[in-house]
């Protein structure tokens, strides 16, 4: 990732944790059947929905100040899960378009 995320203001890491959450439902459609409801890879689908619950879910405790995973937190269950479900370079893609735009507040 060319960005260091690290160093992003709250409102950056909230920006960029939203943004990630919707890249990876672009990932996540490459389980289906193309031109069908039809979905290739059930296990994986699910996968992708329980790393989506945990993102949106440090989106709002980023807005609400409340605790929950820590921003670095995410970004290694992103890669973990990148790494299980021999989806890391879809995972490397996601993180590479979502620091192609620049954050607001930093």
């Amino acid at each position: 990732m060319s960005l260091n995320a690290t160093s992003l203001s709250n409102d950056g890491k909230v920006e960029f944790l939203a943004r990630l959450a919707n890249t990876l439902t672009i990932c996540a459609r490459d389980t289906y059947e193309v031109g069908t409801e039809s979905v290739l890879q059930p296990t994986v689908l699910r996968a992708y929905n329980e790393l989506l619950h945990f993102v949106t879910g440090a989106v709002r405790d980023h807005l609400t100040g409340t605790d929950g995973y820590s921003f670095e937190d995410i970004l290694e269950m992103a890669r973990a899960f990148g790494e299980k479900n021999h989806r890391s370079s879809e995972i490397k893609w996601a993180f590479e378009q979502v620091a192609k735009k620049p954050f607001s507040g930093n």
